[in-house]
């Protein structure tokens, strides 16, 4: 008996140690092929990725949107090799996919991009994002198990190295984590003491494991062997806290440059790739994997799955929020909404708006970046997500605006519909999340308040100039920019029925109402809100809180016999190709209370504001940059008599 365990043992050593060795050769072999790409982490951190795959991760080989399927997110995305080189030996993609390493429409691109490859969680490659987005999807986790009675179930595991912990992003996301006690979030850190550039000494001294015991997660340390890192995983889903496995491993290993910064970034040449060959037992014909490997590691991901489906035959996805979710039923048709409009600001109105949402859309969770009673994004009749309560909706980011939005994006991932909120000045913190919210096509909501220089005292770093346009510049983000209330619903109408992430950029205090603002315009992105009979004419052109002011400056024009088409420009990226050709054949002036290039889409006449702000009351600051009646309509006729 005792010799069969033992040769039990000795096979399952072997034939680990082939698997492990396998994905090396792969990796390397794929880089070389394409010329370009990270072999150092593939050589160091395959055993962490192979040990996950055969001994852990829930998967379903012939349907990659099983929803309980476990996530993985490389993080380090520069190590995308090692996902393609598993998915070679699961038989997910073929040898002539890894040919195409980095290769224009392959299957295979550089760094793992959503909805390109099979089984790729998410577009990773900027540091820290795959981290941030990790907690998104395990927070979705914690949700949607209480919500559903526990049919939803999954661990979410993701693969870091020193780049994501040194972003700051990484560090906000998971201090979150751990103040939520996300027990199904597990870290797999590649810890091999090397940047790009240097040692990490070099850029940082920092004691880890006393940083992830302060933020209130389980360290586990290990090296990187596949029997030692599995035990380590196995610990990490007996605790009730999120955990952090620290593998020692070193990069570039059995490169003749293995420990170095020098095998970070660039392909090995032909005869180191031959001695590692050498020294792993390798064929050194490219491309060559072990049949024995491939049948042991399916079959190890299949038996896995299949005792999934017997332990859990109750559990057929039935559940109403389940089956929304996994028939991406994540939309939302707004309708009969019975708000009393009057007197109140567009912030409040659109808080009163989302309310309604959320009492009859379960999928509705996010919250805001400690801004909540400013922005007006509570969720009244919803409790707060905590680590007692995740059935919460009021998520409570902290002052922590960029991993909000990392976060939000694991959220949508999971098949929710997130939104987060804070000033709009301070959504340059946020960029790079939003970016990639744009790049998945995330359904996202992103709400920005206080969006202009009348927010008054708070002074120029509480003013945004530029963010507006930084956001409208972002490829597919819709950025949705309301003058009162009829627009607004058209906003939030246009947002809850299509999947795009969008910005919604309210201002703080405007309260006026105008009979000529359409809800339906906002699908037309510019729309003609007020016409002339007259034929010689000039169009004024404006968006939120600026509508107002162009109106009456529209009026008073008229008085001088200066005949005025008013235009409303809510969301520019539906605006149609015609009428913005129209706009810039004809007389067309824009008026904007940030930079003024917003407009030069449309016309180069543009009255905006090319620097920042200054600290004042807002009447004060209106009439120091002359966003006055009197002084707008004197920059006009300049304008026309030039």
């Amino acid at each position: 008996m005792l010799d069969n365990i033992l040769n039990k043992n000795r096979e399952d050593y072997e034939i680990d140690k082939l698997g492990v060795n396998c994905l090396r050769g792969l990796t390397i072999d794929m880089i070389h092929e394409a010329n370009s790409g990270h072999p150092g982490i593939c050589l160091g951190a395959s055993s962490i990725v192979y040990t996950l795959f055969k001994r852990h991760l829930l998967i379903n080989l012939e349907d990659d949107k099983f929803y309980n399927r476990d996530r993985f997110i490389l993080s380090a995305g520069h190590g995308v090799p090692l996902l393609y080189g598993i998915y070679y030996l699961l038989g997910i993609l073929s040898l002539d996919d890894l040919k195409k390493l980095r290769k224009l429409n392959s299957l295979t691109p550089g760094h793992p991009e959503y909805k390109v490859t099979p089984f790729i969680e998410m577009s990773t490659g900027p540091l820290g994002q795959g981290v941030a987005t990790s907690v998104g999807y395990a927070i979705a986790e914690a949700y949607l198990n209480k919500l559903s009675n526990q049919e939803i179930d999954y661990y979410t595991y993701v693969l870091c190295g020193d780049g994501e912990l040194e972003e700051g992003i990484t560090y906000e996301a998971l201090s979150l984590a751990g103040t939520l006690k996300l027990n199904k979030l597990i870290v797999l850190y590649d810890s091999n003491d090397v940047t790009l550039d240097n040692k990490l000494e070099v850029s940082s001294r920092e004691d880890i494991k006393k940083r992830f015991e302060s933020i209130n997660f389980q360290v586990i340390e290990t090296d990187d062997q596949v029997n030692n890192i599995d035990n380590a995983i196995k610990e990490a889903k007996k605790s009730d806290l999120p955990s952090i496995i620290i593998c020692k491993t070193t990069i570039g290993l059995y490169s003749k440059n293995q420990g170095t910064n020098l095998v970070h970034g660039k392909p090995l040449d032909d005869e180191d790739i031959y001695q590692i060959k050498e020294k792993l037992g390798l064929y050194q014909t490219p491309f060559t994997a072990s049949l024995e490997v491939v049948e042991d590691l399916k079959t190890n991901v299949k038996n896995r799955f299949q005792e999934y489906l017997d332990m859990n035959k109750a559990k057929k996805q039935e559940n109403a929020i389940v089956k929304k979710i996994i028939q991406e039923e994540n939309t939302y048709n707004l309708t009969d909404l019975e708000i009393d409009y009057a007197n109140k600001s567009l912030r409040d109105l659109s808080g009163e708006v989302l309310n309604k949402i959320a009492t009859g859309f379960p999928l509705l969770i996010g919250g805001s970046a400690d801004l909540s009673s400013s922005c007006k994004t509570n969720l009244k009749e919803e409790e707060i997500f905590s680590r007692d309560n995740y059935l919460g909706r009021n998520i409570y980011f902290g002052i922590r605006e960029h991993a909000m939005a990392g976060i939000l994006n694991g959220l949508a991932l999971a098949g929710l519909r997130p939104f987060g909120s804070t000033f709009l000045t301070f959504s340059d913190y946020m960029k790079p999340s939003i970016r990639m919210s744009a790049l998945m096509n995330l359904p996202v909501l992103y709400i920005f308040t206080h969006d202009s220089f009348t927010v008054g005292e708070d002074g120029p770093t509480h003013h945004p100039i530029e963010q507006l346009l930084s956001l409208e510049l972002i490829p597919n983000l819709k950025v949705y920019r309301p003058y009162d209330f009829n627009e607004l619903i058209g906003c939030y109408q246009e947002i809850f029925q299509n999947t795009n992430p969008s910005a919604l950029i309210l201002p703080r205090d405007n309260k006026e109402i105008s009979d000529l603002t359409k809800t339906s315009g906002i699908k037309e992105g510019i729309y003609l809100i007020k016409d002339t009979e007259y034929p010689d004419y000039i169009n004024l052109l404006a968006n939120g809180e600026e509508l107002g002011l162009v109106l009456k400056v529209s009026t008073n024009l008229e008085t001088i016999g200066i005949h005025t088409k008013v235009y409303s420009c809510p969301c520019m990226k539906n605006s149609k190709h015609k009428l913005i050709k129209q706009l810039q054949e004809e007389t067309s002036i824009a008026i904007n209370f940030g930079a003024p290039n917003y407009y030069y889409e449309i016309t180069n006449k543009v009255i905006g504001l090319n620097n920042f702000s200054l600290c004042g009351a807002k009447e004060e600051l209106l009439k120091h940059f002359g966003f006055t009646v009197e002084e707008l309509e004197s920059k006009i006729l300049e304008y026309l008599n030039k």
